[in-house]
Protein backbone atom coordinates (compact mmCIF):
# COMPACT_ATOMS: atom_id res chain seq x y z
CA UNK A 1 0.00 0.00 0.00
CA UNK A 2 1.51 3.23 -1.00
CA UNK A 3 -0.23 5.13 1.32
CA UNK A 4 1.16 3.64 4.32
CA UNK A 5 4.18 5.72 4.77
CA UNK A 6 2.57 8.91 4.76
CA UNK A 7 -0.53 7.82 6.97
CA UNK A 8 0.80 8.71 10.40
CA UNK A 9 3.25 10.81 8.81
CA UNK A 10 2.03 14.21 10.85
CA UNK A 11 0.82 12.09 13.99
CA UNK A 12 1.63 13.56 17.20
CA UNK A 13 1.12 11.01 19.63
CA UNK A 14 3.69 9.89 21.26
CA UNK A 15 2.54 6.71 22.78
CA UNK A 16 3.57 3.24 21.65
CA UNK A 17 1.16 0.02 21.78
CA UNK A 18 3.22 -2.84 21.25
CA UNK A 19 1.42 -5.11 22.59
CA UNK A 20 -1.78 -4.62 20.84
CA UNK A 21 0.68 -4.59 17.48
CA UNK A 22 1.94 -8.06 18.35
CA UNK A 23 -1.57 -9.24 19.17
CA UNK A 24 -3.15 -8.36 15.99
CA UNK A 25 0.35 -9.91 14.24
CA UNK A 26 -1.08 -12.83 16.21
CA UNK A 27 -4.13 -13.01 15.03
CA UNK A 28 -3.80 -12.21 11.50
CA UNK A 29 -0.76 -14.98 11.45
CA UNK A 30 -1.65 -17.68 13.56
CA UNK A 31 -3.48 -19.80 10.94
CA UNK A 32 -0.26 -20.08 8.53
CA UNK A 33 2.78 -19.98 11.01
CA UNK A 34 5.90 -18.20 9.90
CA UNK A 35 7.71 -14.99 11.11
CA UNK A 36 7.35 -11.61 12.91
CA UNK A 37 9.22 -9.76 12.83
CA UNK A 38 9.39 -6.93 15.41
CA UNK A 39 10.93 -3.26 14.98
CA UNK A 40 11.11 -1.32 18.34
CA UNK A 41 12.44 2.37 18.59
CA UNK A 42 11.00 2.99 21.28
CA UNK A 43 9.57 1.10 24.86
CA UNK A 44 5.81 0.20 24.62
CA UNK A 45 4.03 2.89 27.04
CA UNK A 46 0.08 1.81 26.76
CA UNK A 47 -2.27 -0.84 26.16
CA UNK A 48 -1.29 -4.56 26.86
CA UNK A 49 1.99 -5.04 28.17
CA UNK A 50 3.15 -1.67 28.71
CA UNK A 51 6.12 -1.29 30.71
CA UNK A 52 7.87 0.98 32.72
CA UNK A 53 11.25 2.83 32.66
CA UNK A 54 12.72 0.68 35.60
CA UNK A 55 16.35 2.05 34.64
CA UNK A 56 18.13 4.33 37.16
CA UNK A 57 16.64 5.37 40.38
CA UNK A 58 13.45 3.25 40.21
CA UNK A 59 15.65 0.49 39.04
CA UNK A 60 17.72 0.34 42.08
CA UNK A 61 15.09 0.72 43.98
CA UNK A 62 13.47 -3.13 43.36
CA UNK A 63 15.80 -5.04 45.14
CA UNK A 64 18.72 -6.44 43.18
CA UNK A 65 18.60 -3.47 40.35
CA UNK A 66 22.03 -1.82 42.20
CA UNK A 67 23.58 -4.38 40.36
CA UNK A 68 21.30 -4.65 37.32
CA UNK A 69 20.19 -8.31 38.32
CA UNK A 70 16.70 -7.26 39.05
CA UNK A 71 16.67 -4.94 35.47
CA UNK A 72 17.13 -8.46 33.55
CA UNK A 73 14.15 -10.36 35.41
CA UNK A 74 10.90 -9.83 33.08
CA UNK A 75 8.87 -6.75 34.44
CA UNK A 76 5.46 -8.93 33.47
CA UNK A 77 4.23 -12.39 31.83
CA UNK A 78 2.42 -10.58 28.79
CA UNK A 79 5.18 -11.21 26.58
CA UNK A 80 6.27 -14.76 27.90
CA UNK A 81 2.43 -15.55 27.58
CA UNK A 82 2.35 -14.07 24.27
CA UNK A 83 5.43 -15.83 22.80
CA UNK A 84 3.88 -19.46 24.03
CA UNK A 85 0.91 -18.74 22.15
CA UNK A 86 3.13 -18.07 19.18
CA UNK A 87 5.18 -20.92 19.63
CA UNK A 88 1.81 -23.36 19.55
CA UNK A 89 0.90 -21.56 16.20
CA UNK A 90 4.25 -21.99 14.73
CA UNK A 91 4.98 -18.18 14.88
CA UNK A 92 8.64 -16.94 15.60
CA UNK A 93 9.11 -13.52 16.56
CA UNK A 94 12.56 -11.70 15.86
CA UNK A 95 13.03 -8.72 17.93
CA UNK A 96 14.67 -5.74 16.01
CA UNK A 97 15.74 -3.21 18.36
CA UNK A 98 16.63 0.18 17.95
CA UNK A 99 16.45 2.11 21.25
CA UNK A 100 18.09 5.18 22.16
CA UNK A 101 16.85 4.89 25.70
CA UNK A 102 15.76 2.31 27.93
CA UNK A 103 13.34 -0.17 26.66
CA UNK A 104 13.36 -3.17 29.24
CA UNK A 105 14.70 -5.07 26.37
CA UNK A 106 15.23 -7.92 29.24
CA UNK A 107 11.23 -8.10 28.39
CA UNK A 108 11.17 -7.94 25.13
CA UNK A 109 13.52 -11.04 24.46
CA UNK A 110 10.58 -13.15 25.86
CA UNK A 111 9.16 -12.99 22.64
CA UNK A 112 12.33 -14.28 20.72
CA UNK A 113 13.33 -16.51 23.71
CA UNK A 114 10.18 -18.82 23.31
CA UNK A 115 9.74 -19.11 19.81
CA UNK A 116 13.37 -19.47 18.79
CA UNK A 117 13.61 -16.03 17.24
CA UNK A 118 16.58 -13.61 17.59
CA UNK A 119 17.54 -10.75 19.36
CA UNK A 120 19.26 -7.64 17.20
CA UNK A 121 20.15 -4.61 19.46
CA UNK A 122 21.36 -1.11 17.16
CA UNK A 123 21.55 1.18 20.47
CA UNK A 124 21.27 4.81 19.52
CA UNK A 125 20.19 3.60 16.48
CA UNK A 126 20.99 5.97 13.30
CA UNK A 127 20.68 5.98 9.94
CA UNK A 128 24.08 7.18 8.86
CA UNK A 129 25.89 4.64 11.88
CA UNK A 130 23.81 1.60 11.34
CA UNK A 131 21.80 2.16 8.61
CA UNK A 132 23.79 -0.68 6.40
CA UNK A 133 24.55 -2.50 9.11
CA UNK A 134 20.29 -3.15 9.62
CA UNK A 135 20.07 -3.27 6.16
CA UNK A 136 22.56 -6.46 5.65
CA UNK A 137 21.11 -7.83 8.87
CA UNK A 138 18.20 -7.73 8.29
CA UNK A 139 18.51 -9.59 4.39
CA UNK A 140 20.33 -12.02 5.82
CA UNK A 141 17.45 -12.90 7.83
CA UNK A 142 14.72 -13.01 5.09
CA UNK A 143 17.37 -14.81 2.73
CA UNK A 144 19.20 -17.63 5.06
CA UNK A 145 18.29 -21.51 5.05
CA UNK A 146 15.69 -21.68 7.37
CA UNK A 147 13.08 -24.78 8.42
CA UNK A 148 9.51 -24.49 9.67
CA UNK A 149 7.38 -25.76 12.22
CA UNK A 150 10.15 -27.75 13.24
CA UNK A 151 10.84 -30.34 16.52
CA UNK A 152 13.97 -31.43 17.84
CA UNK A 153 14.60 -34.17 20.28
CA UNK A 154 18.04 -35.34 21.89
CA UNK A 155 18.37 -39.00 22.59
CA UNK A 156 21.29 -40.34 24.96
CA UNK A 157 22.52 -44.08 25.35
CA UNK A 158 21.37 -46.22 28.51
CA UNK A 159 23.31 -44.42 31.55
CA UNK A 160 23.16 -41.23 30.36
CA UNK A 161 20.20 -38.37 30.52
CA UNK A 162 19.93 -35.21 29.28
CA UNK A 163 19.83 -32.68 32.13
CA UNK A 164 19.24 -29.61 30.67
CA UNK A 165 18.78 -27.77 27.16
CA UNK A 166 20.18 -24.66 26.56
CA UNK A 167 18.96 -21.88 23.71
CA UNK A 168 16.02 -20.27 22.06
CA UNK A 169 12.71 -22.80 22.12
CA UNK A 170 9.66 -24.09 23.92
CA UNK A 171 9.97 -27.19 25.71
CA UNK A 172 7.03 -29.56 24.67
CA UNK A 173 6.73 -32.25 27.48
CA UNK A 174 10.15 -33.32 28.72
CA UNK A 175 12.36 -33.39 25.68
CA UNK A 176 10.78 -31.98 22.80
CA UNK A 177 12.17 -29.03 21.75
CA UNK A 178 9.45 -26.75 19.65
CA UNK A 179 10.98 -24.77 17.17
CA UNK A 180 8.48 -22.43 15.47
CA UNK A 181 11.48 -21.41 13.05
CA UNK A 182 15.18 -22.97 12.69
CA UNK A 183 18.34 -21.34 10.77
CA UNK A 184 21.23 -21.83 9.81
CA UNK A 185 23.07 -19.33 12.69
CA UNK A 186 20.67 -21.19 15.40
CA UNK A 187 22.60 -23.35 17.75
CA UNK A 188 21.34 -24.96 21.03
CA UNK A 189 23.66 -26.63 23.78
CA UNK A 190 22.46 -30.10 25.78
CA UNK A 191 24.13 -30.73 29.27
CA UNK A 192 24.22 -34.34 29.34
CA UNK A 193 24.43 -36.48 33.29
CA UNK A 194 24.96 -40.14 34.22
CA UNK A 195 22.13 -42.06 35.42
CA UNK A 196 22.12 -44.05 38.81
CA UNK A 197 23.21 -47.44 36.43
CA UNK A 198 26.61 -47.33 35.17
CA UNK A 199 27.18 -47.29 31.55
CA UNK A 200 27.43 -51.22 30.68
CA UNK A 201 28.65 -50.88 26.69
CA UNK A 202 32.01 -49.86 25.89
CA UNK A 203 30.49 -47.20 23.64
CA UNK A 204 27.94 -44.53 24.18
CA UNK A 205 25.85 -42.61 21.61
CA UNK A 206 24.18 -39.49 21.21
CA UNK A 207 21.51 -38.85 18.53
CA UNK A 208 19.80 -35.28 17.40
CA UNK A 209 16.74 -35.50 15.00
CA UNK A 210 15.09 -32.89 13.65
CA UNK A 211 11.90 -32.84 12.17
CA UNK A 212 10.87 -29.21 9.96
CA UNK A 213 9.32 -28.42 6.96
CA UNK A 214 11.73 -26.60 4.08
CA UNK A 215 10.50 -22.79 2.69
CA UNK A 216 9.02 -25.21 -0.26
CA UNK A 217 6.90 -27.21 1.67
CA UNK A 218 8.62 -30.44 2.51
CA UNK A 219 8.86 -32.35 5.37
CA UNK A 220 12.10 -33.47 6.08
CA UNK A 221 13.67 -35.00 9.20
CA UNK A 222 17.97 -34.70 9.70
CA UNK A 223 19.25 -37.04 12.20
CA UNK A 224 22.89 -36.51 13.65
CA UNK A 225 24.35 -39.97 15.51
CA UNK A 226 27.51 -39.65 17.38
CA UNK A 227 29.29 -42.28 19.04
CA UNK A 228 31.96 -42.20 21.54
CA UNK A 229 34.04 -44.65 23.78
CA UNK A 230 33.77 -44.90 27.51
CA UNK A 231 36.38 -44.69 29.93
CA UNK A 232 37.23 -45.19 33.63
CA UNK A 233 40.01 -43.02 32.72
CA UNK A 234 39.12 -39.25 33.70
CA UNK A 235 42.79 -38.51 32.09
CA UNK A 236 41.31 -39.66 29.09
CA UNK A 237 38.35 -37.11 29.20
CA UNK A 238 40.85 -34.16 29.24
CA UNK A 239 42.54 -35.39 26.66
CA UNK A 240 39.43 -35.04 24.45
CA UNK A 241 38.27 -31.80 25.71
CA UNK A 242 37.29 -29.10 23.40
CA UNK A 243 37.89 -25.63 24.91
CA UNK A 244 35.29 -23.73 22.81
CA UNK A 245 32.56 -26.12 23.57
CA UNK A 246 33.80 -25.74 26.97
CA UNK A 247 33.38 -22.00 27.00
CA UNK A 248 30.06 -22.04 25.45
CA UNK A 249 28.45 -24.18 27.69
CA UNK A 250 29.40 -22.30 30.87
CA UNK A 251 28.70 -18.89 29.18
CA UNK A 252 25.71 -20.05 28.90
CA UNK A 253 25.11 -21.28 32.34
CA UNK A 254 26.55 -17.87 33.45
CA UNK A 255 23.73 -16.32 31.58
CA UNK A 256 21.02 -18.02 33.15
CA UNK A 257 22.63 -17.67 36.42
CA UNK A 258 22.61 -13.91 35.69
CA UNK A 259 18.77 -13.91 34.49
CA UNK A 260 18.18 -15.71 38.31
CA UNK A 261 20.11 -13.91 40.48
CA UNK A 262 22.50 -11.04 39.60
CA UNK A 263 25.88 -10.46 37.21
CA UNK A 264 28.04 -11.08 40.14
CA UNK A 265 26.45 -14.78 40.53
CA UNK A 266 27.08 -16.03 37.15
CA UNK A 267 31.10 -13.92 36.62
CA UNK A 268 31.26 -16.35 39.92
CA UNK A 269 30.02 -19.44 38.27
CA UNK A 270 32.29 -18.99 34.88
CA UNK A 271 35.61 -19.00 37.79
CA UNK A 272 33.87 -21.99 39.60
CA UNK A 273 33.98 -23.84 37.02
CA UNK A 274 37.38 -23.13 35.37
CA UNK A 275 38.71 -23.75 39.07
CA UNK A 276 37.11 -27.22 39.27
CA UNK A 277 38.00 -28.34 36.13
CA UNK A 278 42.17 -27.69 36.89
CA UNK A 279 41.48 -28.78 40.21
CA UNK A 280 40.44 -32.04 39.21
CA UNK A 281 43.21 -32.35 36.72
CA UNK A 282 45.62 -31.68 39.34
CA UNK A 283 44.36 -34.73 41.33
CA UNK A 284 44.82 -36.78 38.02
CA UNK A 285 48.60 -36.00 37.73
CA UNK A 286 51.42 -38.31 38.64
CA UNK A 287 53.15 -37.11 42.40
CA UNK A 288 56.58 -36.39 40.56
CA UNK A 289 54.32 -33.59 38.18
CA UNK A 290 52.80 -31.92 41.54
CA UNK A 291 56.01 -31.05 42.83
CA UNK A 292 56.36 -28.46 40.46
CA UNK A 293 55.77 -24.72 41.15
CA UNK A 294 53.97 -24.51 37.92
CA UNK A 295 50.24 -24.72 37.32
CA UNK A 296 49.18 -27.89 35.64
CA UNK A 297 47.17 -27.40 32.78
CA UNK A 298 45.53 -30.33 30.14
CA UNK A 299 47.16 -29.19 26.56
CA UNK A 300 43.68 -29.32 25.43
CA UNK A 301 42.58 -26.65 27.79
CA UNK A 302 45.32 -24.99 28.65
CA UNK A 303 43.40 -21.79 26.91
CA UNK A 304 40.79 -22.39 29.55
CA UNK A 305 41.74 -19.68 32.22
CA UNK A 306 42.32 -16.97 29.92
CA UNK A 307 39.01 -17.63 28.14
CA UNK A 308 37.38 -17.62 31.47
CA UNK A 309 38.46 -14.56 32.67
CA UNK A 310 38.08 -12.69 29.26
CA UNK A 311 34.33 -13.64 29.57
CA UNK A 312 34.07 -12.92 33.02
CA UNK A 313 35.33 -9.16 31.70
CA UNK A 314 32.26 -8.99 29.40
CA UNK A 315 29.91 -5.84 28.89
CA UNK A 316 27.36 -8.76 30.78
CA UNK A 317 29.08 -9.13 34.29
CA UNK A 318 30.39 -5.25 34.46
CA UNK A 319 29.50 -2.91 36.69
CA UNK A 320 25.99 -0.88 36.40
CA UNK A 321 28.35 2.31 35.24
CA UNK A 322 30.29 0.51 32.57
CA UNK A 323 27.02 -1.19 30.68
CA UNK A 324 23.48 -0.80 31.02
CA UNK A 325 20.60 -3.34 31.47
CA UNK A 326 19.33 -3.41 27.75
CA UNK A 327 23.00 -4.04 26.44
CA UNK A 328 23.11 -7.16 29.07
CA UNK A 329 20.18 -8.38 28.25
CA UNK A 330 21.12 -8.01 23.64
CA UNK A 331 24.15 -10.13 25.13
CA UNK A 332 22.15 -12.90 26.82
CA UNK A 333 20.20 -13.47 23.78
CA UNK A 334 23.71 -13.18 21.49
CA UNK A 335 25.03 -16.02 23.95
CA UNK A 336 21.82 -18.21 23.91
CA UNK A 337 22.15 -19.17 20.16
CA UNK A 338 25.78 -18.51 19.45
CA UNK A 339 27.92 -21.78 18.42
CA UNK A 340 31.03 -22.76 20.20
CA UNK A 341 33.56 -20.94 18.06
CA UNK A 342 31.25 -17.90 18.17
CA UNK A 343 31.20 -18.14 22.23
CA UNK A 344 34.86 -18.21 21.84
CA UNK A 345 35.30 -14.77 19.89
CA UNK A 346 32.42 -13.07 22.09
CA UNK A 347 34.69 -14.03 25.04
CA UNK A 348 38.12 -13.51 23.68
CA UNK A 349 38.11 -10.76 20.92
CA UNK A 350 40.70 -11.13 18.29
CA UNK A 351 43.29 -8.10 17.80
CA UNK A 352 45.57 -7.68 14.17
CA UNK A 353 48.04 -5.77 13.29
CA UNK A 354 46.72 -3.53 10.39
CA UNK A 355 49.12 -0.75 9.74
CA UNK A 356 51.63 -1.23 9.02
CA UNK A 357 50.93 -4.84 7.37
CA UNK A 358 52.12 -8.07 9.09
CA UNK A 359 52.67 -11.49 6.83
CA UNK A 360 49.01 -12.99 6.72
CA UNK A 361 48.02 -16.62 6.91
CA UNK A 362 46.30 -19.24 4.52
CA UNK A 363 42.96 -17.65 5.99
CA UNK A 364 44.40 -14.42 5.06
CA UNK A 365 44.97 -12.43 8.89
CA UNK A 366 48.34 -12.23 10.62
CA UNK A 367 49.01 -13.98 13.96
CA UNK A 368 46.67 -12.63 16.54
CA UNK A 369 48.48 -10.46 19.33
CA UNK A 370 47.90 -10.95 22.68
CA UNK A 371 44.84 -9.15 24.57
CA UNK A 372 47.55 -6.71 26.46
CA UNK A 373 48.49 -2.77 26.02
CA UNK A 374 51.51 -3.94 25.77
CA UNK A 375 50.95 -5.00 22.41
CA UNK A 376 49.54 -1.70 21.09
CA UNK A 377 51.63 0.87 19.46
CA UNK A 378 50.62 4.39 19.57
CA UNK A 379 51.90 4.15 16.07
CA UNK A 380 49.96 1.31 14.48
CA UNK A 381 46.61 0.70 13.51
CA UNK A 382 44.90 -2.44 14.59
CA UNK A 383 41.72 -4.12 13.68
CA UNK A 384 40.02 -6.02 16.53
CA UNK A 385 37.00 -8.35 16.41
CA UNK A 386 35.01 -9.28 19.35
CA UNK A 387 32.28 -11.44 17.25
CA UNK A 388 29.71 -8.94 16.87
CA UNK A 389 31.56 -5.66 15.57
CA UNK A 390 35.23 -4.82 14.29
CA UNK A 391 37.07 -2.10 15.19
CA UNK A 392 39.80 -0.60 13.28
CA UNK A 393 41.77 1.36 16.51
CA UNK A 394 44.14 4.47 15.33
CA UNK A 395 47.19 5.65 17.50
CA UNK A 396 47.78 9.01 17.94
CA UNK A 397 51.35 8.91 16.39
CA UNK A 398 49.89 7.07 13.22
CA UNK A 399 51.46 8.43 10.10
CA UNK A 400 49.34 11.11 8.19
CA UNK A 401 49.93 9.87 5.10
CA UNK A 402 48.21 6.10 6.30
CA UNK A 403 45.10 8.31 7.22
CA UNK A 404 45.34 10.21 3.79
CA UNK A 405 45.83 6.94 2.21
CA UNK A 406 42.91 5.18 4.08
CA UNK A 407 40.25 7.43 4.13
CA UNK A 408 41.47 10.99 2.66
CA UNK A 409 42.52 12.95 5.82
CA UNK A 410 45.22 14.07 6.77
CA UNK A 411 44.24 13.78 10.59
CA UNK A 412 40.84 12.38 12.11
CA UNK A 413 40.89 15.41 14.50
CA UNK A 414 37.16 16.74 14.53
CA UNK A 415 36.30 14.30 12.15
CA UNK A 416 32.54 12.53 12.86
CA UNK A 417 33.93 9.16 13.49
CA UNK A 418 30.43 7.17 13.15
CA UNK A 419 30.49 8.94 9.70
CA UNK A 420 33.95 7.60 8.68
CA UNK A 421 34.49 4.85 5.52
CA UNK A 422 37.50 3.36 4.55
CA UNK A 423 38.01 4.70 0.72
CA UNK A 424 37.45 2.23 -2.27
CA UNK A 425 40.15 -0.46 -2.53
CA UNK A 426 41.26 0.30 -5.98
CA UNK A 427 42.43 3.88 -4.36
CA UNK A 428 45.39 3.15 -2.70
CA UNK A 429 47.75 0.12 -1.16
CA UNK A 430 47.01 1.00 2.14
CA UNK A 431 43.41 1.46 1.75
CA UNK A 432 43.33 -2.17 -0.38
CA UNK A 433 45.27 -3.92 2.49
CA UNK A 434 42.75 -3.03 5.24
CA UNK A 435 40.23 -4.02 3.05
CA UNK A 436 41.61 -7.04 2.88
CA UNK A 437 41.96 -7.53 5.97
CA UNK A 438 38.42 -6.72 6.96
CA UNK A 439 36.98 -8.81 4.49
CA UNK A 440 39.67 -11.88 5.65
CA UNK A 441 38.26 -11.17 9.22
CA UNK A 442 34.55 -11.02 8.38
CA UNK A 443 34.80 -14.79 6.56
CA UNK A 444 32.68 -17.33 8.83
CA UNK A 445 30.52 -14.67 10.70
CA UNK A 446 26.94 -15.67 11.38
CA UNK A 447 25.55 -13.05 9.58
CA UNK A 448 28.35 -13.13 6.86
CA UNK A 449 28.71 -9.67 7.14
CA UNK A 450 30.50 -7.79 10.59
CA UNK A 451 29.89 -3.67 10.88
CA UNK A 452 33.00 -1.85 10.74
CA UNK A 453 33.52 1.55 13.31
CA UNK A 454 36.69 3.36 13.57
CA UNK A 455 38.48 4.19 16.68
CA UNK A 456 40.92 6.58 17.56
CA UNK A 457 43.20 6.26 20.40
CA UNK A 458 41.79 8.50 23.54
CA UNK A 459 38.49 9.79 21.98
CA UNK A 460 35.69 6.87 22.58
CA UNK A 461 37.85 4.04 22.48
CA UNK A 462 36.73 2.71 25.46
CA UNK A 463 35.20 -0.36 23.77
CA UNK A 464 38.73 -1.17 22.41
CA UNK A 465 40.42 -0.92 25.61
CA UNK A 466 37.69 -2.90 27.40
CA UNK A 467 38.97 -5.83 24.98
CA UNK A 468 42.52 -5.76 26.25
CA UNK A 469 41.46 -8.45 28.68
CA UNK A 470 44.94 -9.56 29.95
CA UNK A 471 45.51 -6.14 31.71
CA UNK A 472 44.39 -5.60 34.93
CA UNK A 473 41.28 -3.37 35.58
CA UNK A 474 39.82 -1.60 38.89
CA UNK A 475 37.07 -4.72 39.17
CA UNK A 476 39.27 -7.35 37.72
CA UNK A 477 42.59 -8.94 38.26
CA UNK A 478 45.18 -9.31 34.99
CA UNK A 479 46.05 -12.77 33.36
CA UNK A 480 49.53 -13.30 35.06
CA UNK A 481 47.38 -13.01 38.49
CA UNK A 482 44.63 -15.06 37.61
CA UNK A 483 46.71 -17.71 37.07
CA UNK A 484 48.14 -17.12 40.17
CA UNK A 485 44.54 -17.04 41.93
CA UNK A 486 44.16 -20.73 40.29
CA UNK A 487 47.33 -21.96 41.16
CA UNK A 488 46.66 -20.95 44.72
CA UNK A 489 43.22 -22.07 45.18
CA UNK A 490 44.13 -25.67 43.72
CA UNK A 491 46.86 -25.68 46.27
CA UNK A 492 44.42 -24.93 48.80
CA UNK A 493 42.28 -27.83 47.96
CA UNK A 494 44.82 -30.45 47.52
Amino acid sequence: DRRRPSMFGATQATEVATGPALKAAYTVAQHVGGKVSLFSATRPTVGDGKLLNREGAGGAANGKGAEGGGLLAPACDFYKTLAVDCSKQQLCIDVWACHSAYADLATLALLARHTGGSVQHFPAFSDVAAGERLSRALQHSLTREQGLEAVMRVRASRGLRIAAFYGHFFIRGVDLLALPNVDEDKSFAVEIAHEENEIGASTACLQAALLYTTTSGERRIRVLTLELPVTSALNSIFDSADVDACVSLTARLAAEATLSASPLTGAEKLQNACLEALRAYRSLCPPHAKTTAALLLPENLRLLPLYTLAAMKAALYASPAEARADERAALIATIANASATEATVLAHPRLFQAYPPLEKGPNGLPAPLPLSAQSVQTNVAYLLDDGAQLSLWFGRDVPSEMLQAAFGWPSLQGVDLATLRLLPPNTSPVAAEIHALVDAARVGRPAGWTPLRVLVQGTSDTPFVRALIEDQTKQMMSYPEFLLHCHRYILSKA
